[in-house]
């Protein structure tokens, strides 16, 4: 198993230790159509973050779509209840509009989503399958953690409308402390609550540290709930080494339409964005008609990752085997399958490309492999 590893890209290789994590945890592989009814997309369009949504007509002349998103068609295909959860993962490509060319591209994701009551333990095990998943990938990375809840919960105790509140929410976003500075006093907050939204964009270190200065802001039972949410996440995961990488980050936000509890995202070194991304999205399944059941899993997002994982191709093989019209072409398949068998990579060609290097090189003359040199 060892030896076809190695014969794997890096991406490879990552994906299948992906896969290895998360069914020893008992998540289960989602299978899913590349396309979907256009009609279903059309009704949650803003939780695809206002992407186009790439189309064809069927033979049926039925509009269809090559699917944007994995979650949502899981929630729709779920058999999850209450009491019976459902634990799956994908390997699956999504089809997204790229800002940067202008262009749909295919973009490979592998996630998972837990789908049915969420408990504390559900997002420690969500948590914890997201640090081992940045790990598989660079030792270098950092995971930041935010809360819906409590973000939503502080807007909610302080006097300012739908158009502000979103205003005040990209601040948060951007870290802009001076625009931020200028909207308290332009929507005349008090000092205390004003001081207390500072502190609130300023939050972006350990989670150790950071839970101590959010519990002075608590001012309703809404962010009571979700310092709990936090403060309990973190209780059981400060004994996993993997855990010094969480950062709690109140600038990590996302639609209150959709997600209402943890939110986060991961990072890696030389990657400027995040690879990884998710979140609990119990609103989706209320607007998708399931309001009896929880949800909560991550995406992460190989086009991203690649740019971390490029390696150069392995052209290197163990041996090289040259041969012509007077080769012995029984003789030469049994020298290769013999070879191959024990485990050796073979190159056989009548030329070498430029490329290949070998670490032994021979040719076979007539009916016996005699080595060369190169």
């Amino acid at each position: 198993m060892e030896k076809i590893l190695e014969t794997l890209r890096k991406s490879e290789q990552i994906a299948y230790q992906f896969r290895s994590i998360f069914e020893h945890y008992g998540y289960q592989k989602f299978r899913m159509a590349k396309f979907e009814a256009y009609d279903f997309y059309t009704h949650y369009k803003d939780f695809l973050a206002d992407s186009p949504i790439l189309t064809f007509t069927d033979f049926s002349g039925k509009l269809m779509a090559l699917k944007p998103d994995v979650t949502m068609s899981i929630v729709k295909n779920t058999r999850a209840t209450g009491k019976c959860p459902e634990k799956l993962y994908y390997m699956e490509s999504v089809y997204r509009l790229s800002r940067e060319v202008r262009e749909f591209k295919e973009i490979f994701q592998i996630g998972l989503e837990y789908i049915g009551k969420v408990s504390a333990y559900t997002q420690v095990e969500v948590i914890n399958l997201a640090l081992k998943c940045l790990a598989c990938i660079d030792e270098n990375y950092v995971l930041g953690v935010s809360h819906m809840g409590f973000l939503s919960g502080f807007f909610d105790a302080i006097p300012v409308d739908q158009t502000e509140k979103r205003t005040l929410l990209d601040c948060l976003e951007s870290k802009n402390l001076h625009e931020l500075n200028r909207l308290i006093g332009q929507y005349h907050l008090d000092d205390q609550l004003g001081k207390q939204l500072k502190v609130l964009a300023g939050i972006g270190g350990s989670m150790e540290t950071e839970l101590q200065k959010i519990n002075g802001l608590i001012l309703n039972e809404k962010m009571q709930i979700a310092y709990e949410d936090l403060q309990s996440l973190y209780d059981v995961l400060k004994r996993n080494q993997l855990s010094r990488s969480m950062r709690m980050d109140f600038s990590l936000t996302t639609d209150e339409k959709y997600y209402n509890g943890l939110v986060f995202r991961g990072y890696v070194m030389s990657v400027p964005k995040a690879i990884l991304s998710g979140g609990q999205y119990d609103n989706l399944l209320i607007r998708m008609h399931k309001p009896d059941l929880q949800a909560i899993g991550f995406a992460i997002y190989f086009d991203e990752m690649e740019r971390v994982l490029k390696q150069p191709e392995n052209n290197s093989y163990d041996m090289v085997i040259l041969y012509d019209d007077n080769s012995d072409l029984s003789v030469l398949y049994e020298e290769v399958e013999d070879l191959i068998c024990n485990g050796k990579r073979v190159y056989v060609g009548e030329t070498i490309p430029q490329k290949i290097i070998g670490t032994v090189y021979c040719k076979m003359e007539r009916n016996r492999r005699v080595e060369i040199q190169i």
